[in-house]
């Protein structure tokens, strides 16, 4: 007679997913390896590494090989429980098993490194929030933060958790978002776009073929692609490639020429067209957070000639961008369906580039969503004239 006691096959091998889990993450800190590192030397989607941490996904054996390489230890060491319980004992609690709460307050506090400040955008009280910073230290096992009385820093490890934090604390919000929207029975998208994007003209469309499905829309910036989407903090979003997409389904719908924004003052605002060589010696516009392949493709660097660009200030969205060129401190490119959205004020003049490739727009999503309302809106989207709408008057 079979002893229904004894664990089976299924159950030893949660048990041991649960503890390689576990030991992932515990080693991956250690090492002092971010999940966008450690994702590209497993050329594995940092989407994924950040599924299999938090237990969303199975660890099979196919991810333990590269994983163990990568970390430097062998695949026994990984998969090792590090307690005395047997395999099929039921694991312990997870040490790493965040309190999002006081992650979240550890994410004001490194943004500022000032418990008052802090404290204060948080709403809670200076020694509450000193109390939390230390239960998530003790949590953890390592000093996230070095505290005098004029001041504080990270640590490498508050360093490496102040890296990793937001997107976890991004997919947690998306879940909880998710499972609100579920139960109220109705559909609902979350939508990015970038300013010179036809949102307007996609959700007019979109509303009158689904209005049984809500939408949101949210702008988002050079800094947020393809992040926002891997985060789960968007369903669908309008993207301007080049980009990452690895662990994302594109759909093209149309390219946009590329425009230079130069001073009124500049030599060569007068002018209907120009070409990158033209434009030399002046120094470009530098994009706060954007993807290194987006931010050379931006600015043509290295220029054809295989020169590169002088460097200019840094800004962090459209409107600070416009502000640098309209003083004459740089100039800047920009998809010419930018300039149709918004008014440039006359210190700004915007002269299209004529041998520089034009920028191709697209709408993303996750590749592993299988939802029906983003197939629904990447269909409309394709059989929506968007174009039409982000086109530059020639009158």
């Amino acid at each position: 007679m079979p002893n229904s006691h004894m664990p089976g096959k299924s159950q030893r091998a949660s048990a041991v997913g649960e503890v390689a889990r576990r030991r992932l993450r515990a080693l991956r800190l250690a090492t002092g390896i971010s999940q966008t590192d450690l994702a590209r030397r497993t050329n594995m989607a940092a989407s994924t590494l950040s599924r299999l941490e938090s237990g969303e996904r199975y660890l099979s054996v196919d991810h333990v090989a590269p994983l163990a390489a990568a970390l430097g230890v062998s695949v026994g060491e990984l998969i090792a429980s590090t307690g005395q319980s047997r395999p099929a004992e039921r694991p312990g609690p997870d040490p790493l098993d965040l309190d999002l709460r006081r992650l979240r307050y550890f994410v004001a506090l490194a943004e500022v490194l000032h418990f008052g400040q802090a404290a204060e955008l948080l709403l809670i009280t200076q020694p509450v929030l000193s109390r939390q910073i230390r239960k998530l230290e003790l949590e953890l096992g390592v000093g996230l933060l070095t505290r005098s009385s004029r001041h504080v820093e990270l640590t490498p490890a508050g360093r490496q958790l102040f890296e990793d934090a937001p997107p976890l604390l991004a997919t947690a919000h998306a879940t909880e978002q998710r499972v609100r929207r579920a139960a109220t029975g109705r559909t609902r998208l979350t939508v990015g776009f970038l300013v010179g994007d036809p949102i307007i003209q996609l959700m007019r469309a979109f509303d009158a073929a689904y209005p049984d499905t809500e939408v949101e829309v949210e702008r988002i910036y050079w800094s947020d692609q393809p992040r926002a989407l891997l985060d789960d903090h968007l369903d669908v979003s309008f993207v301007h490639l080049p980009m990452d997409d690895d662990g994302l389904s594109l759909a093209r719908l149309y390219s946009s020429p590329t425009v230079a924004l130069l001073p009124g003052s500049h030599r060569l605002a007068g002018r209907s067209e120009i070409a990158i060589r033209e434009l030399a010696v002046d120094p470009v516009v530098r994009h706060w957070g954007a993807n290194p392949v987006w931010e050379a493709w931006n600015n043509v660097d290295p220029r054809p000639d295989g020169r590169r660009p002088r460097r200019g200030p840094t800004v962090r969205n459209l409107e600070e961008k416009i502000e640098v060129v309209g003083t004459g401190r740089a100039i800047s490119f920009v998809p010419a369906c930018v300039t149709v959205a918004i008014r440039i004020p006359p210190e700004v003049i915007a002269v299209p580039v004529v041998d520089v490739p034009p920028t191709e727009v697209c709408l993303a999503w996750k590749a592993d969503r299988r939802s029906k309302a983003i197939r629904d809106l990447v269909a409309t989207a394709r059989t929506t004239p968007l174009a039409d709408s982000v086109t530059p008057s020639t009158t």
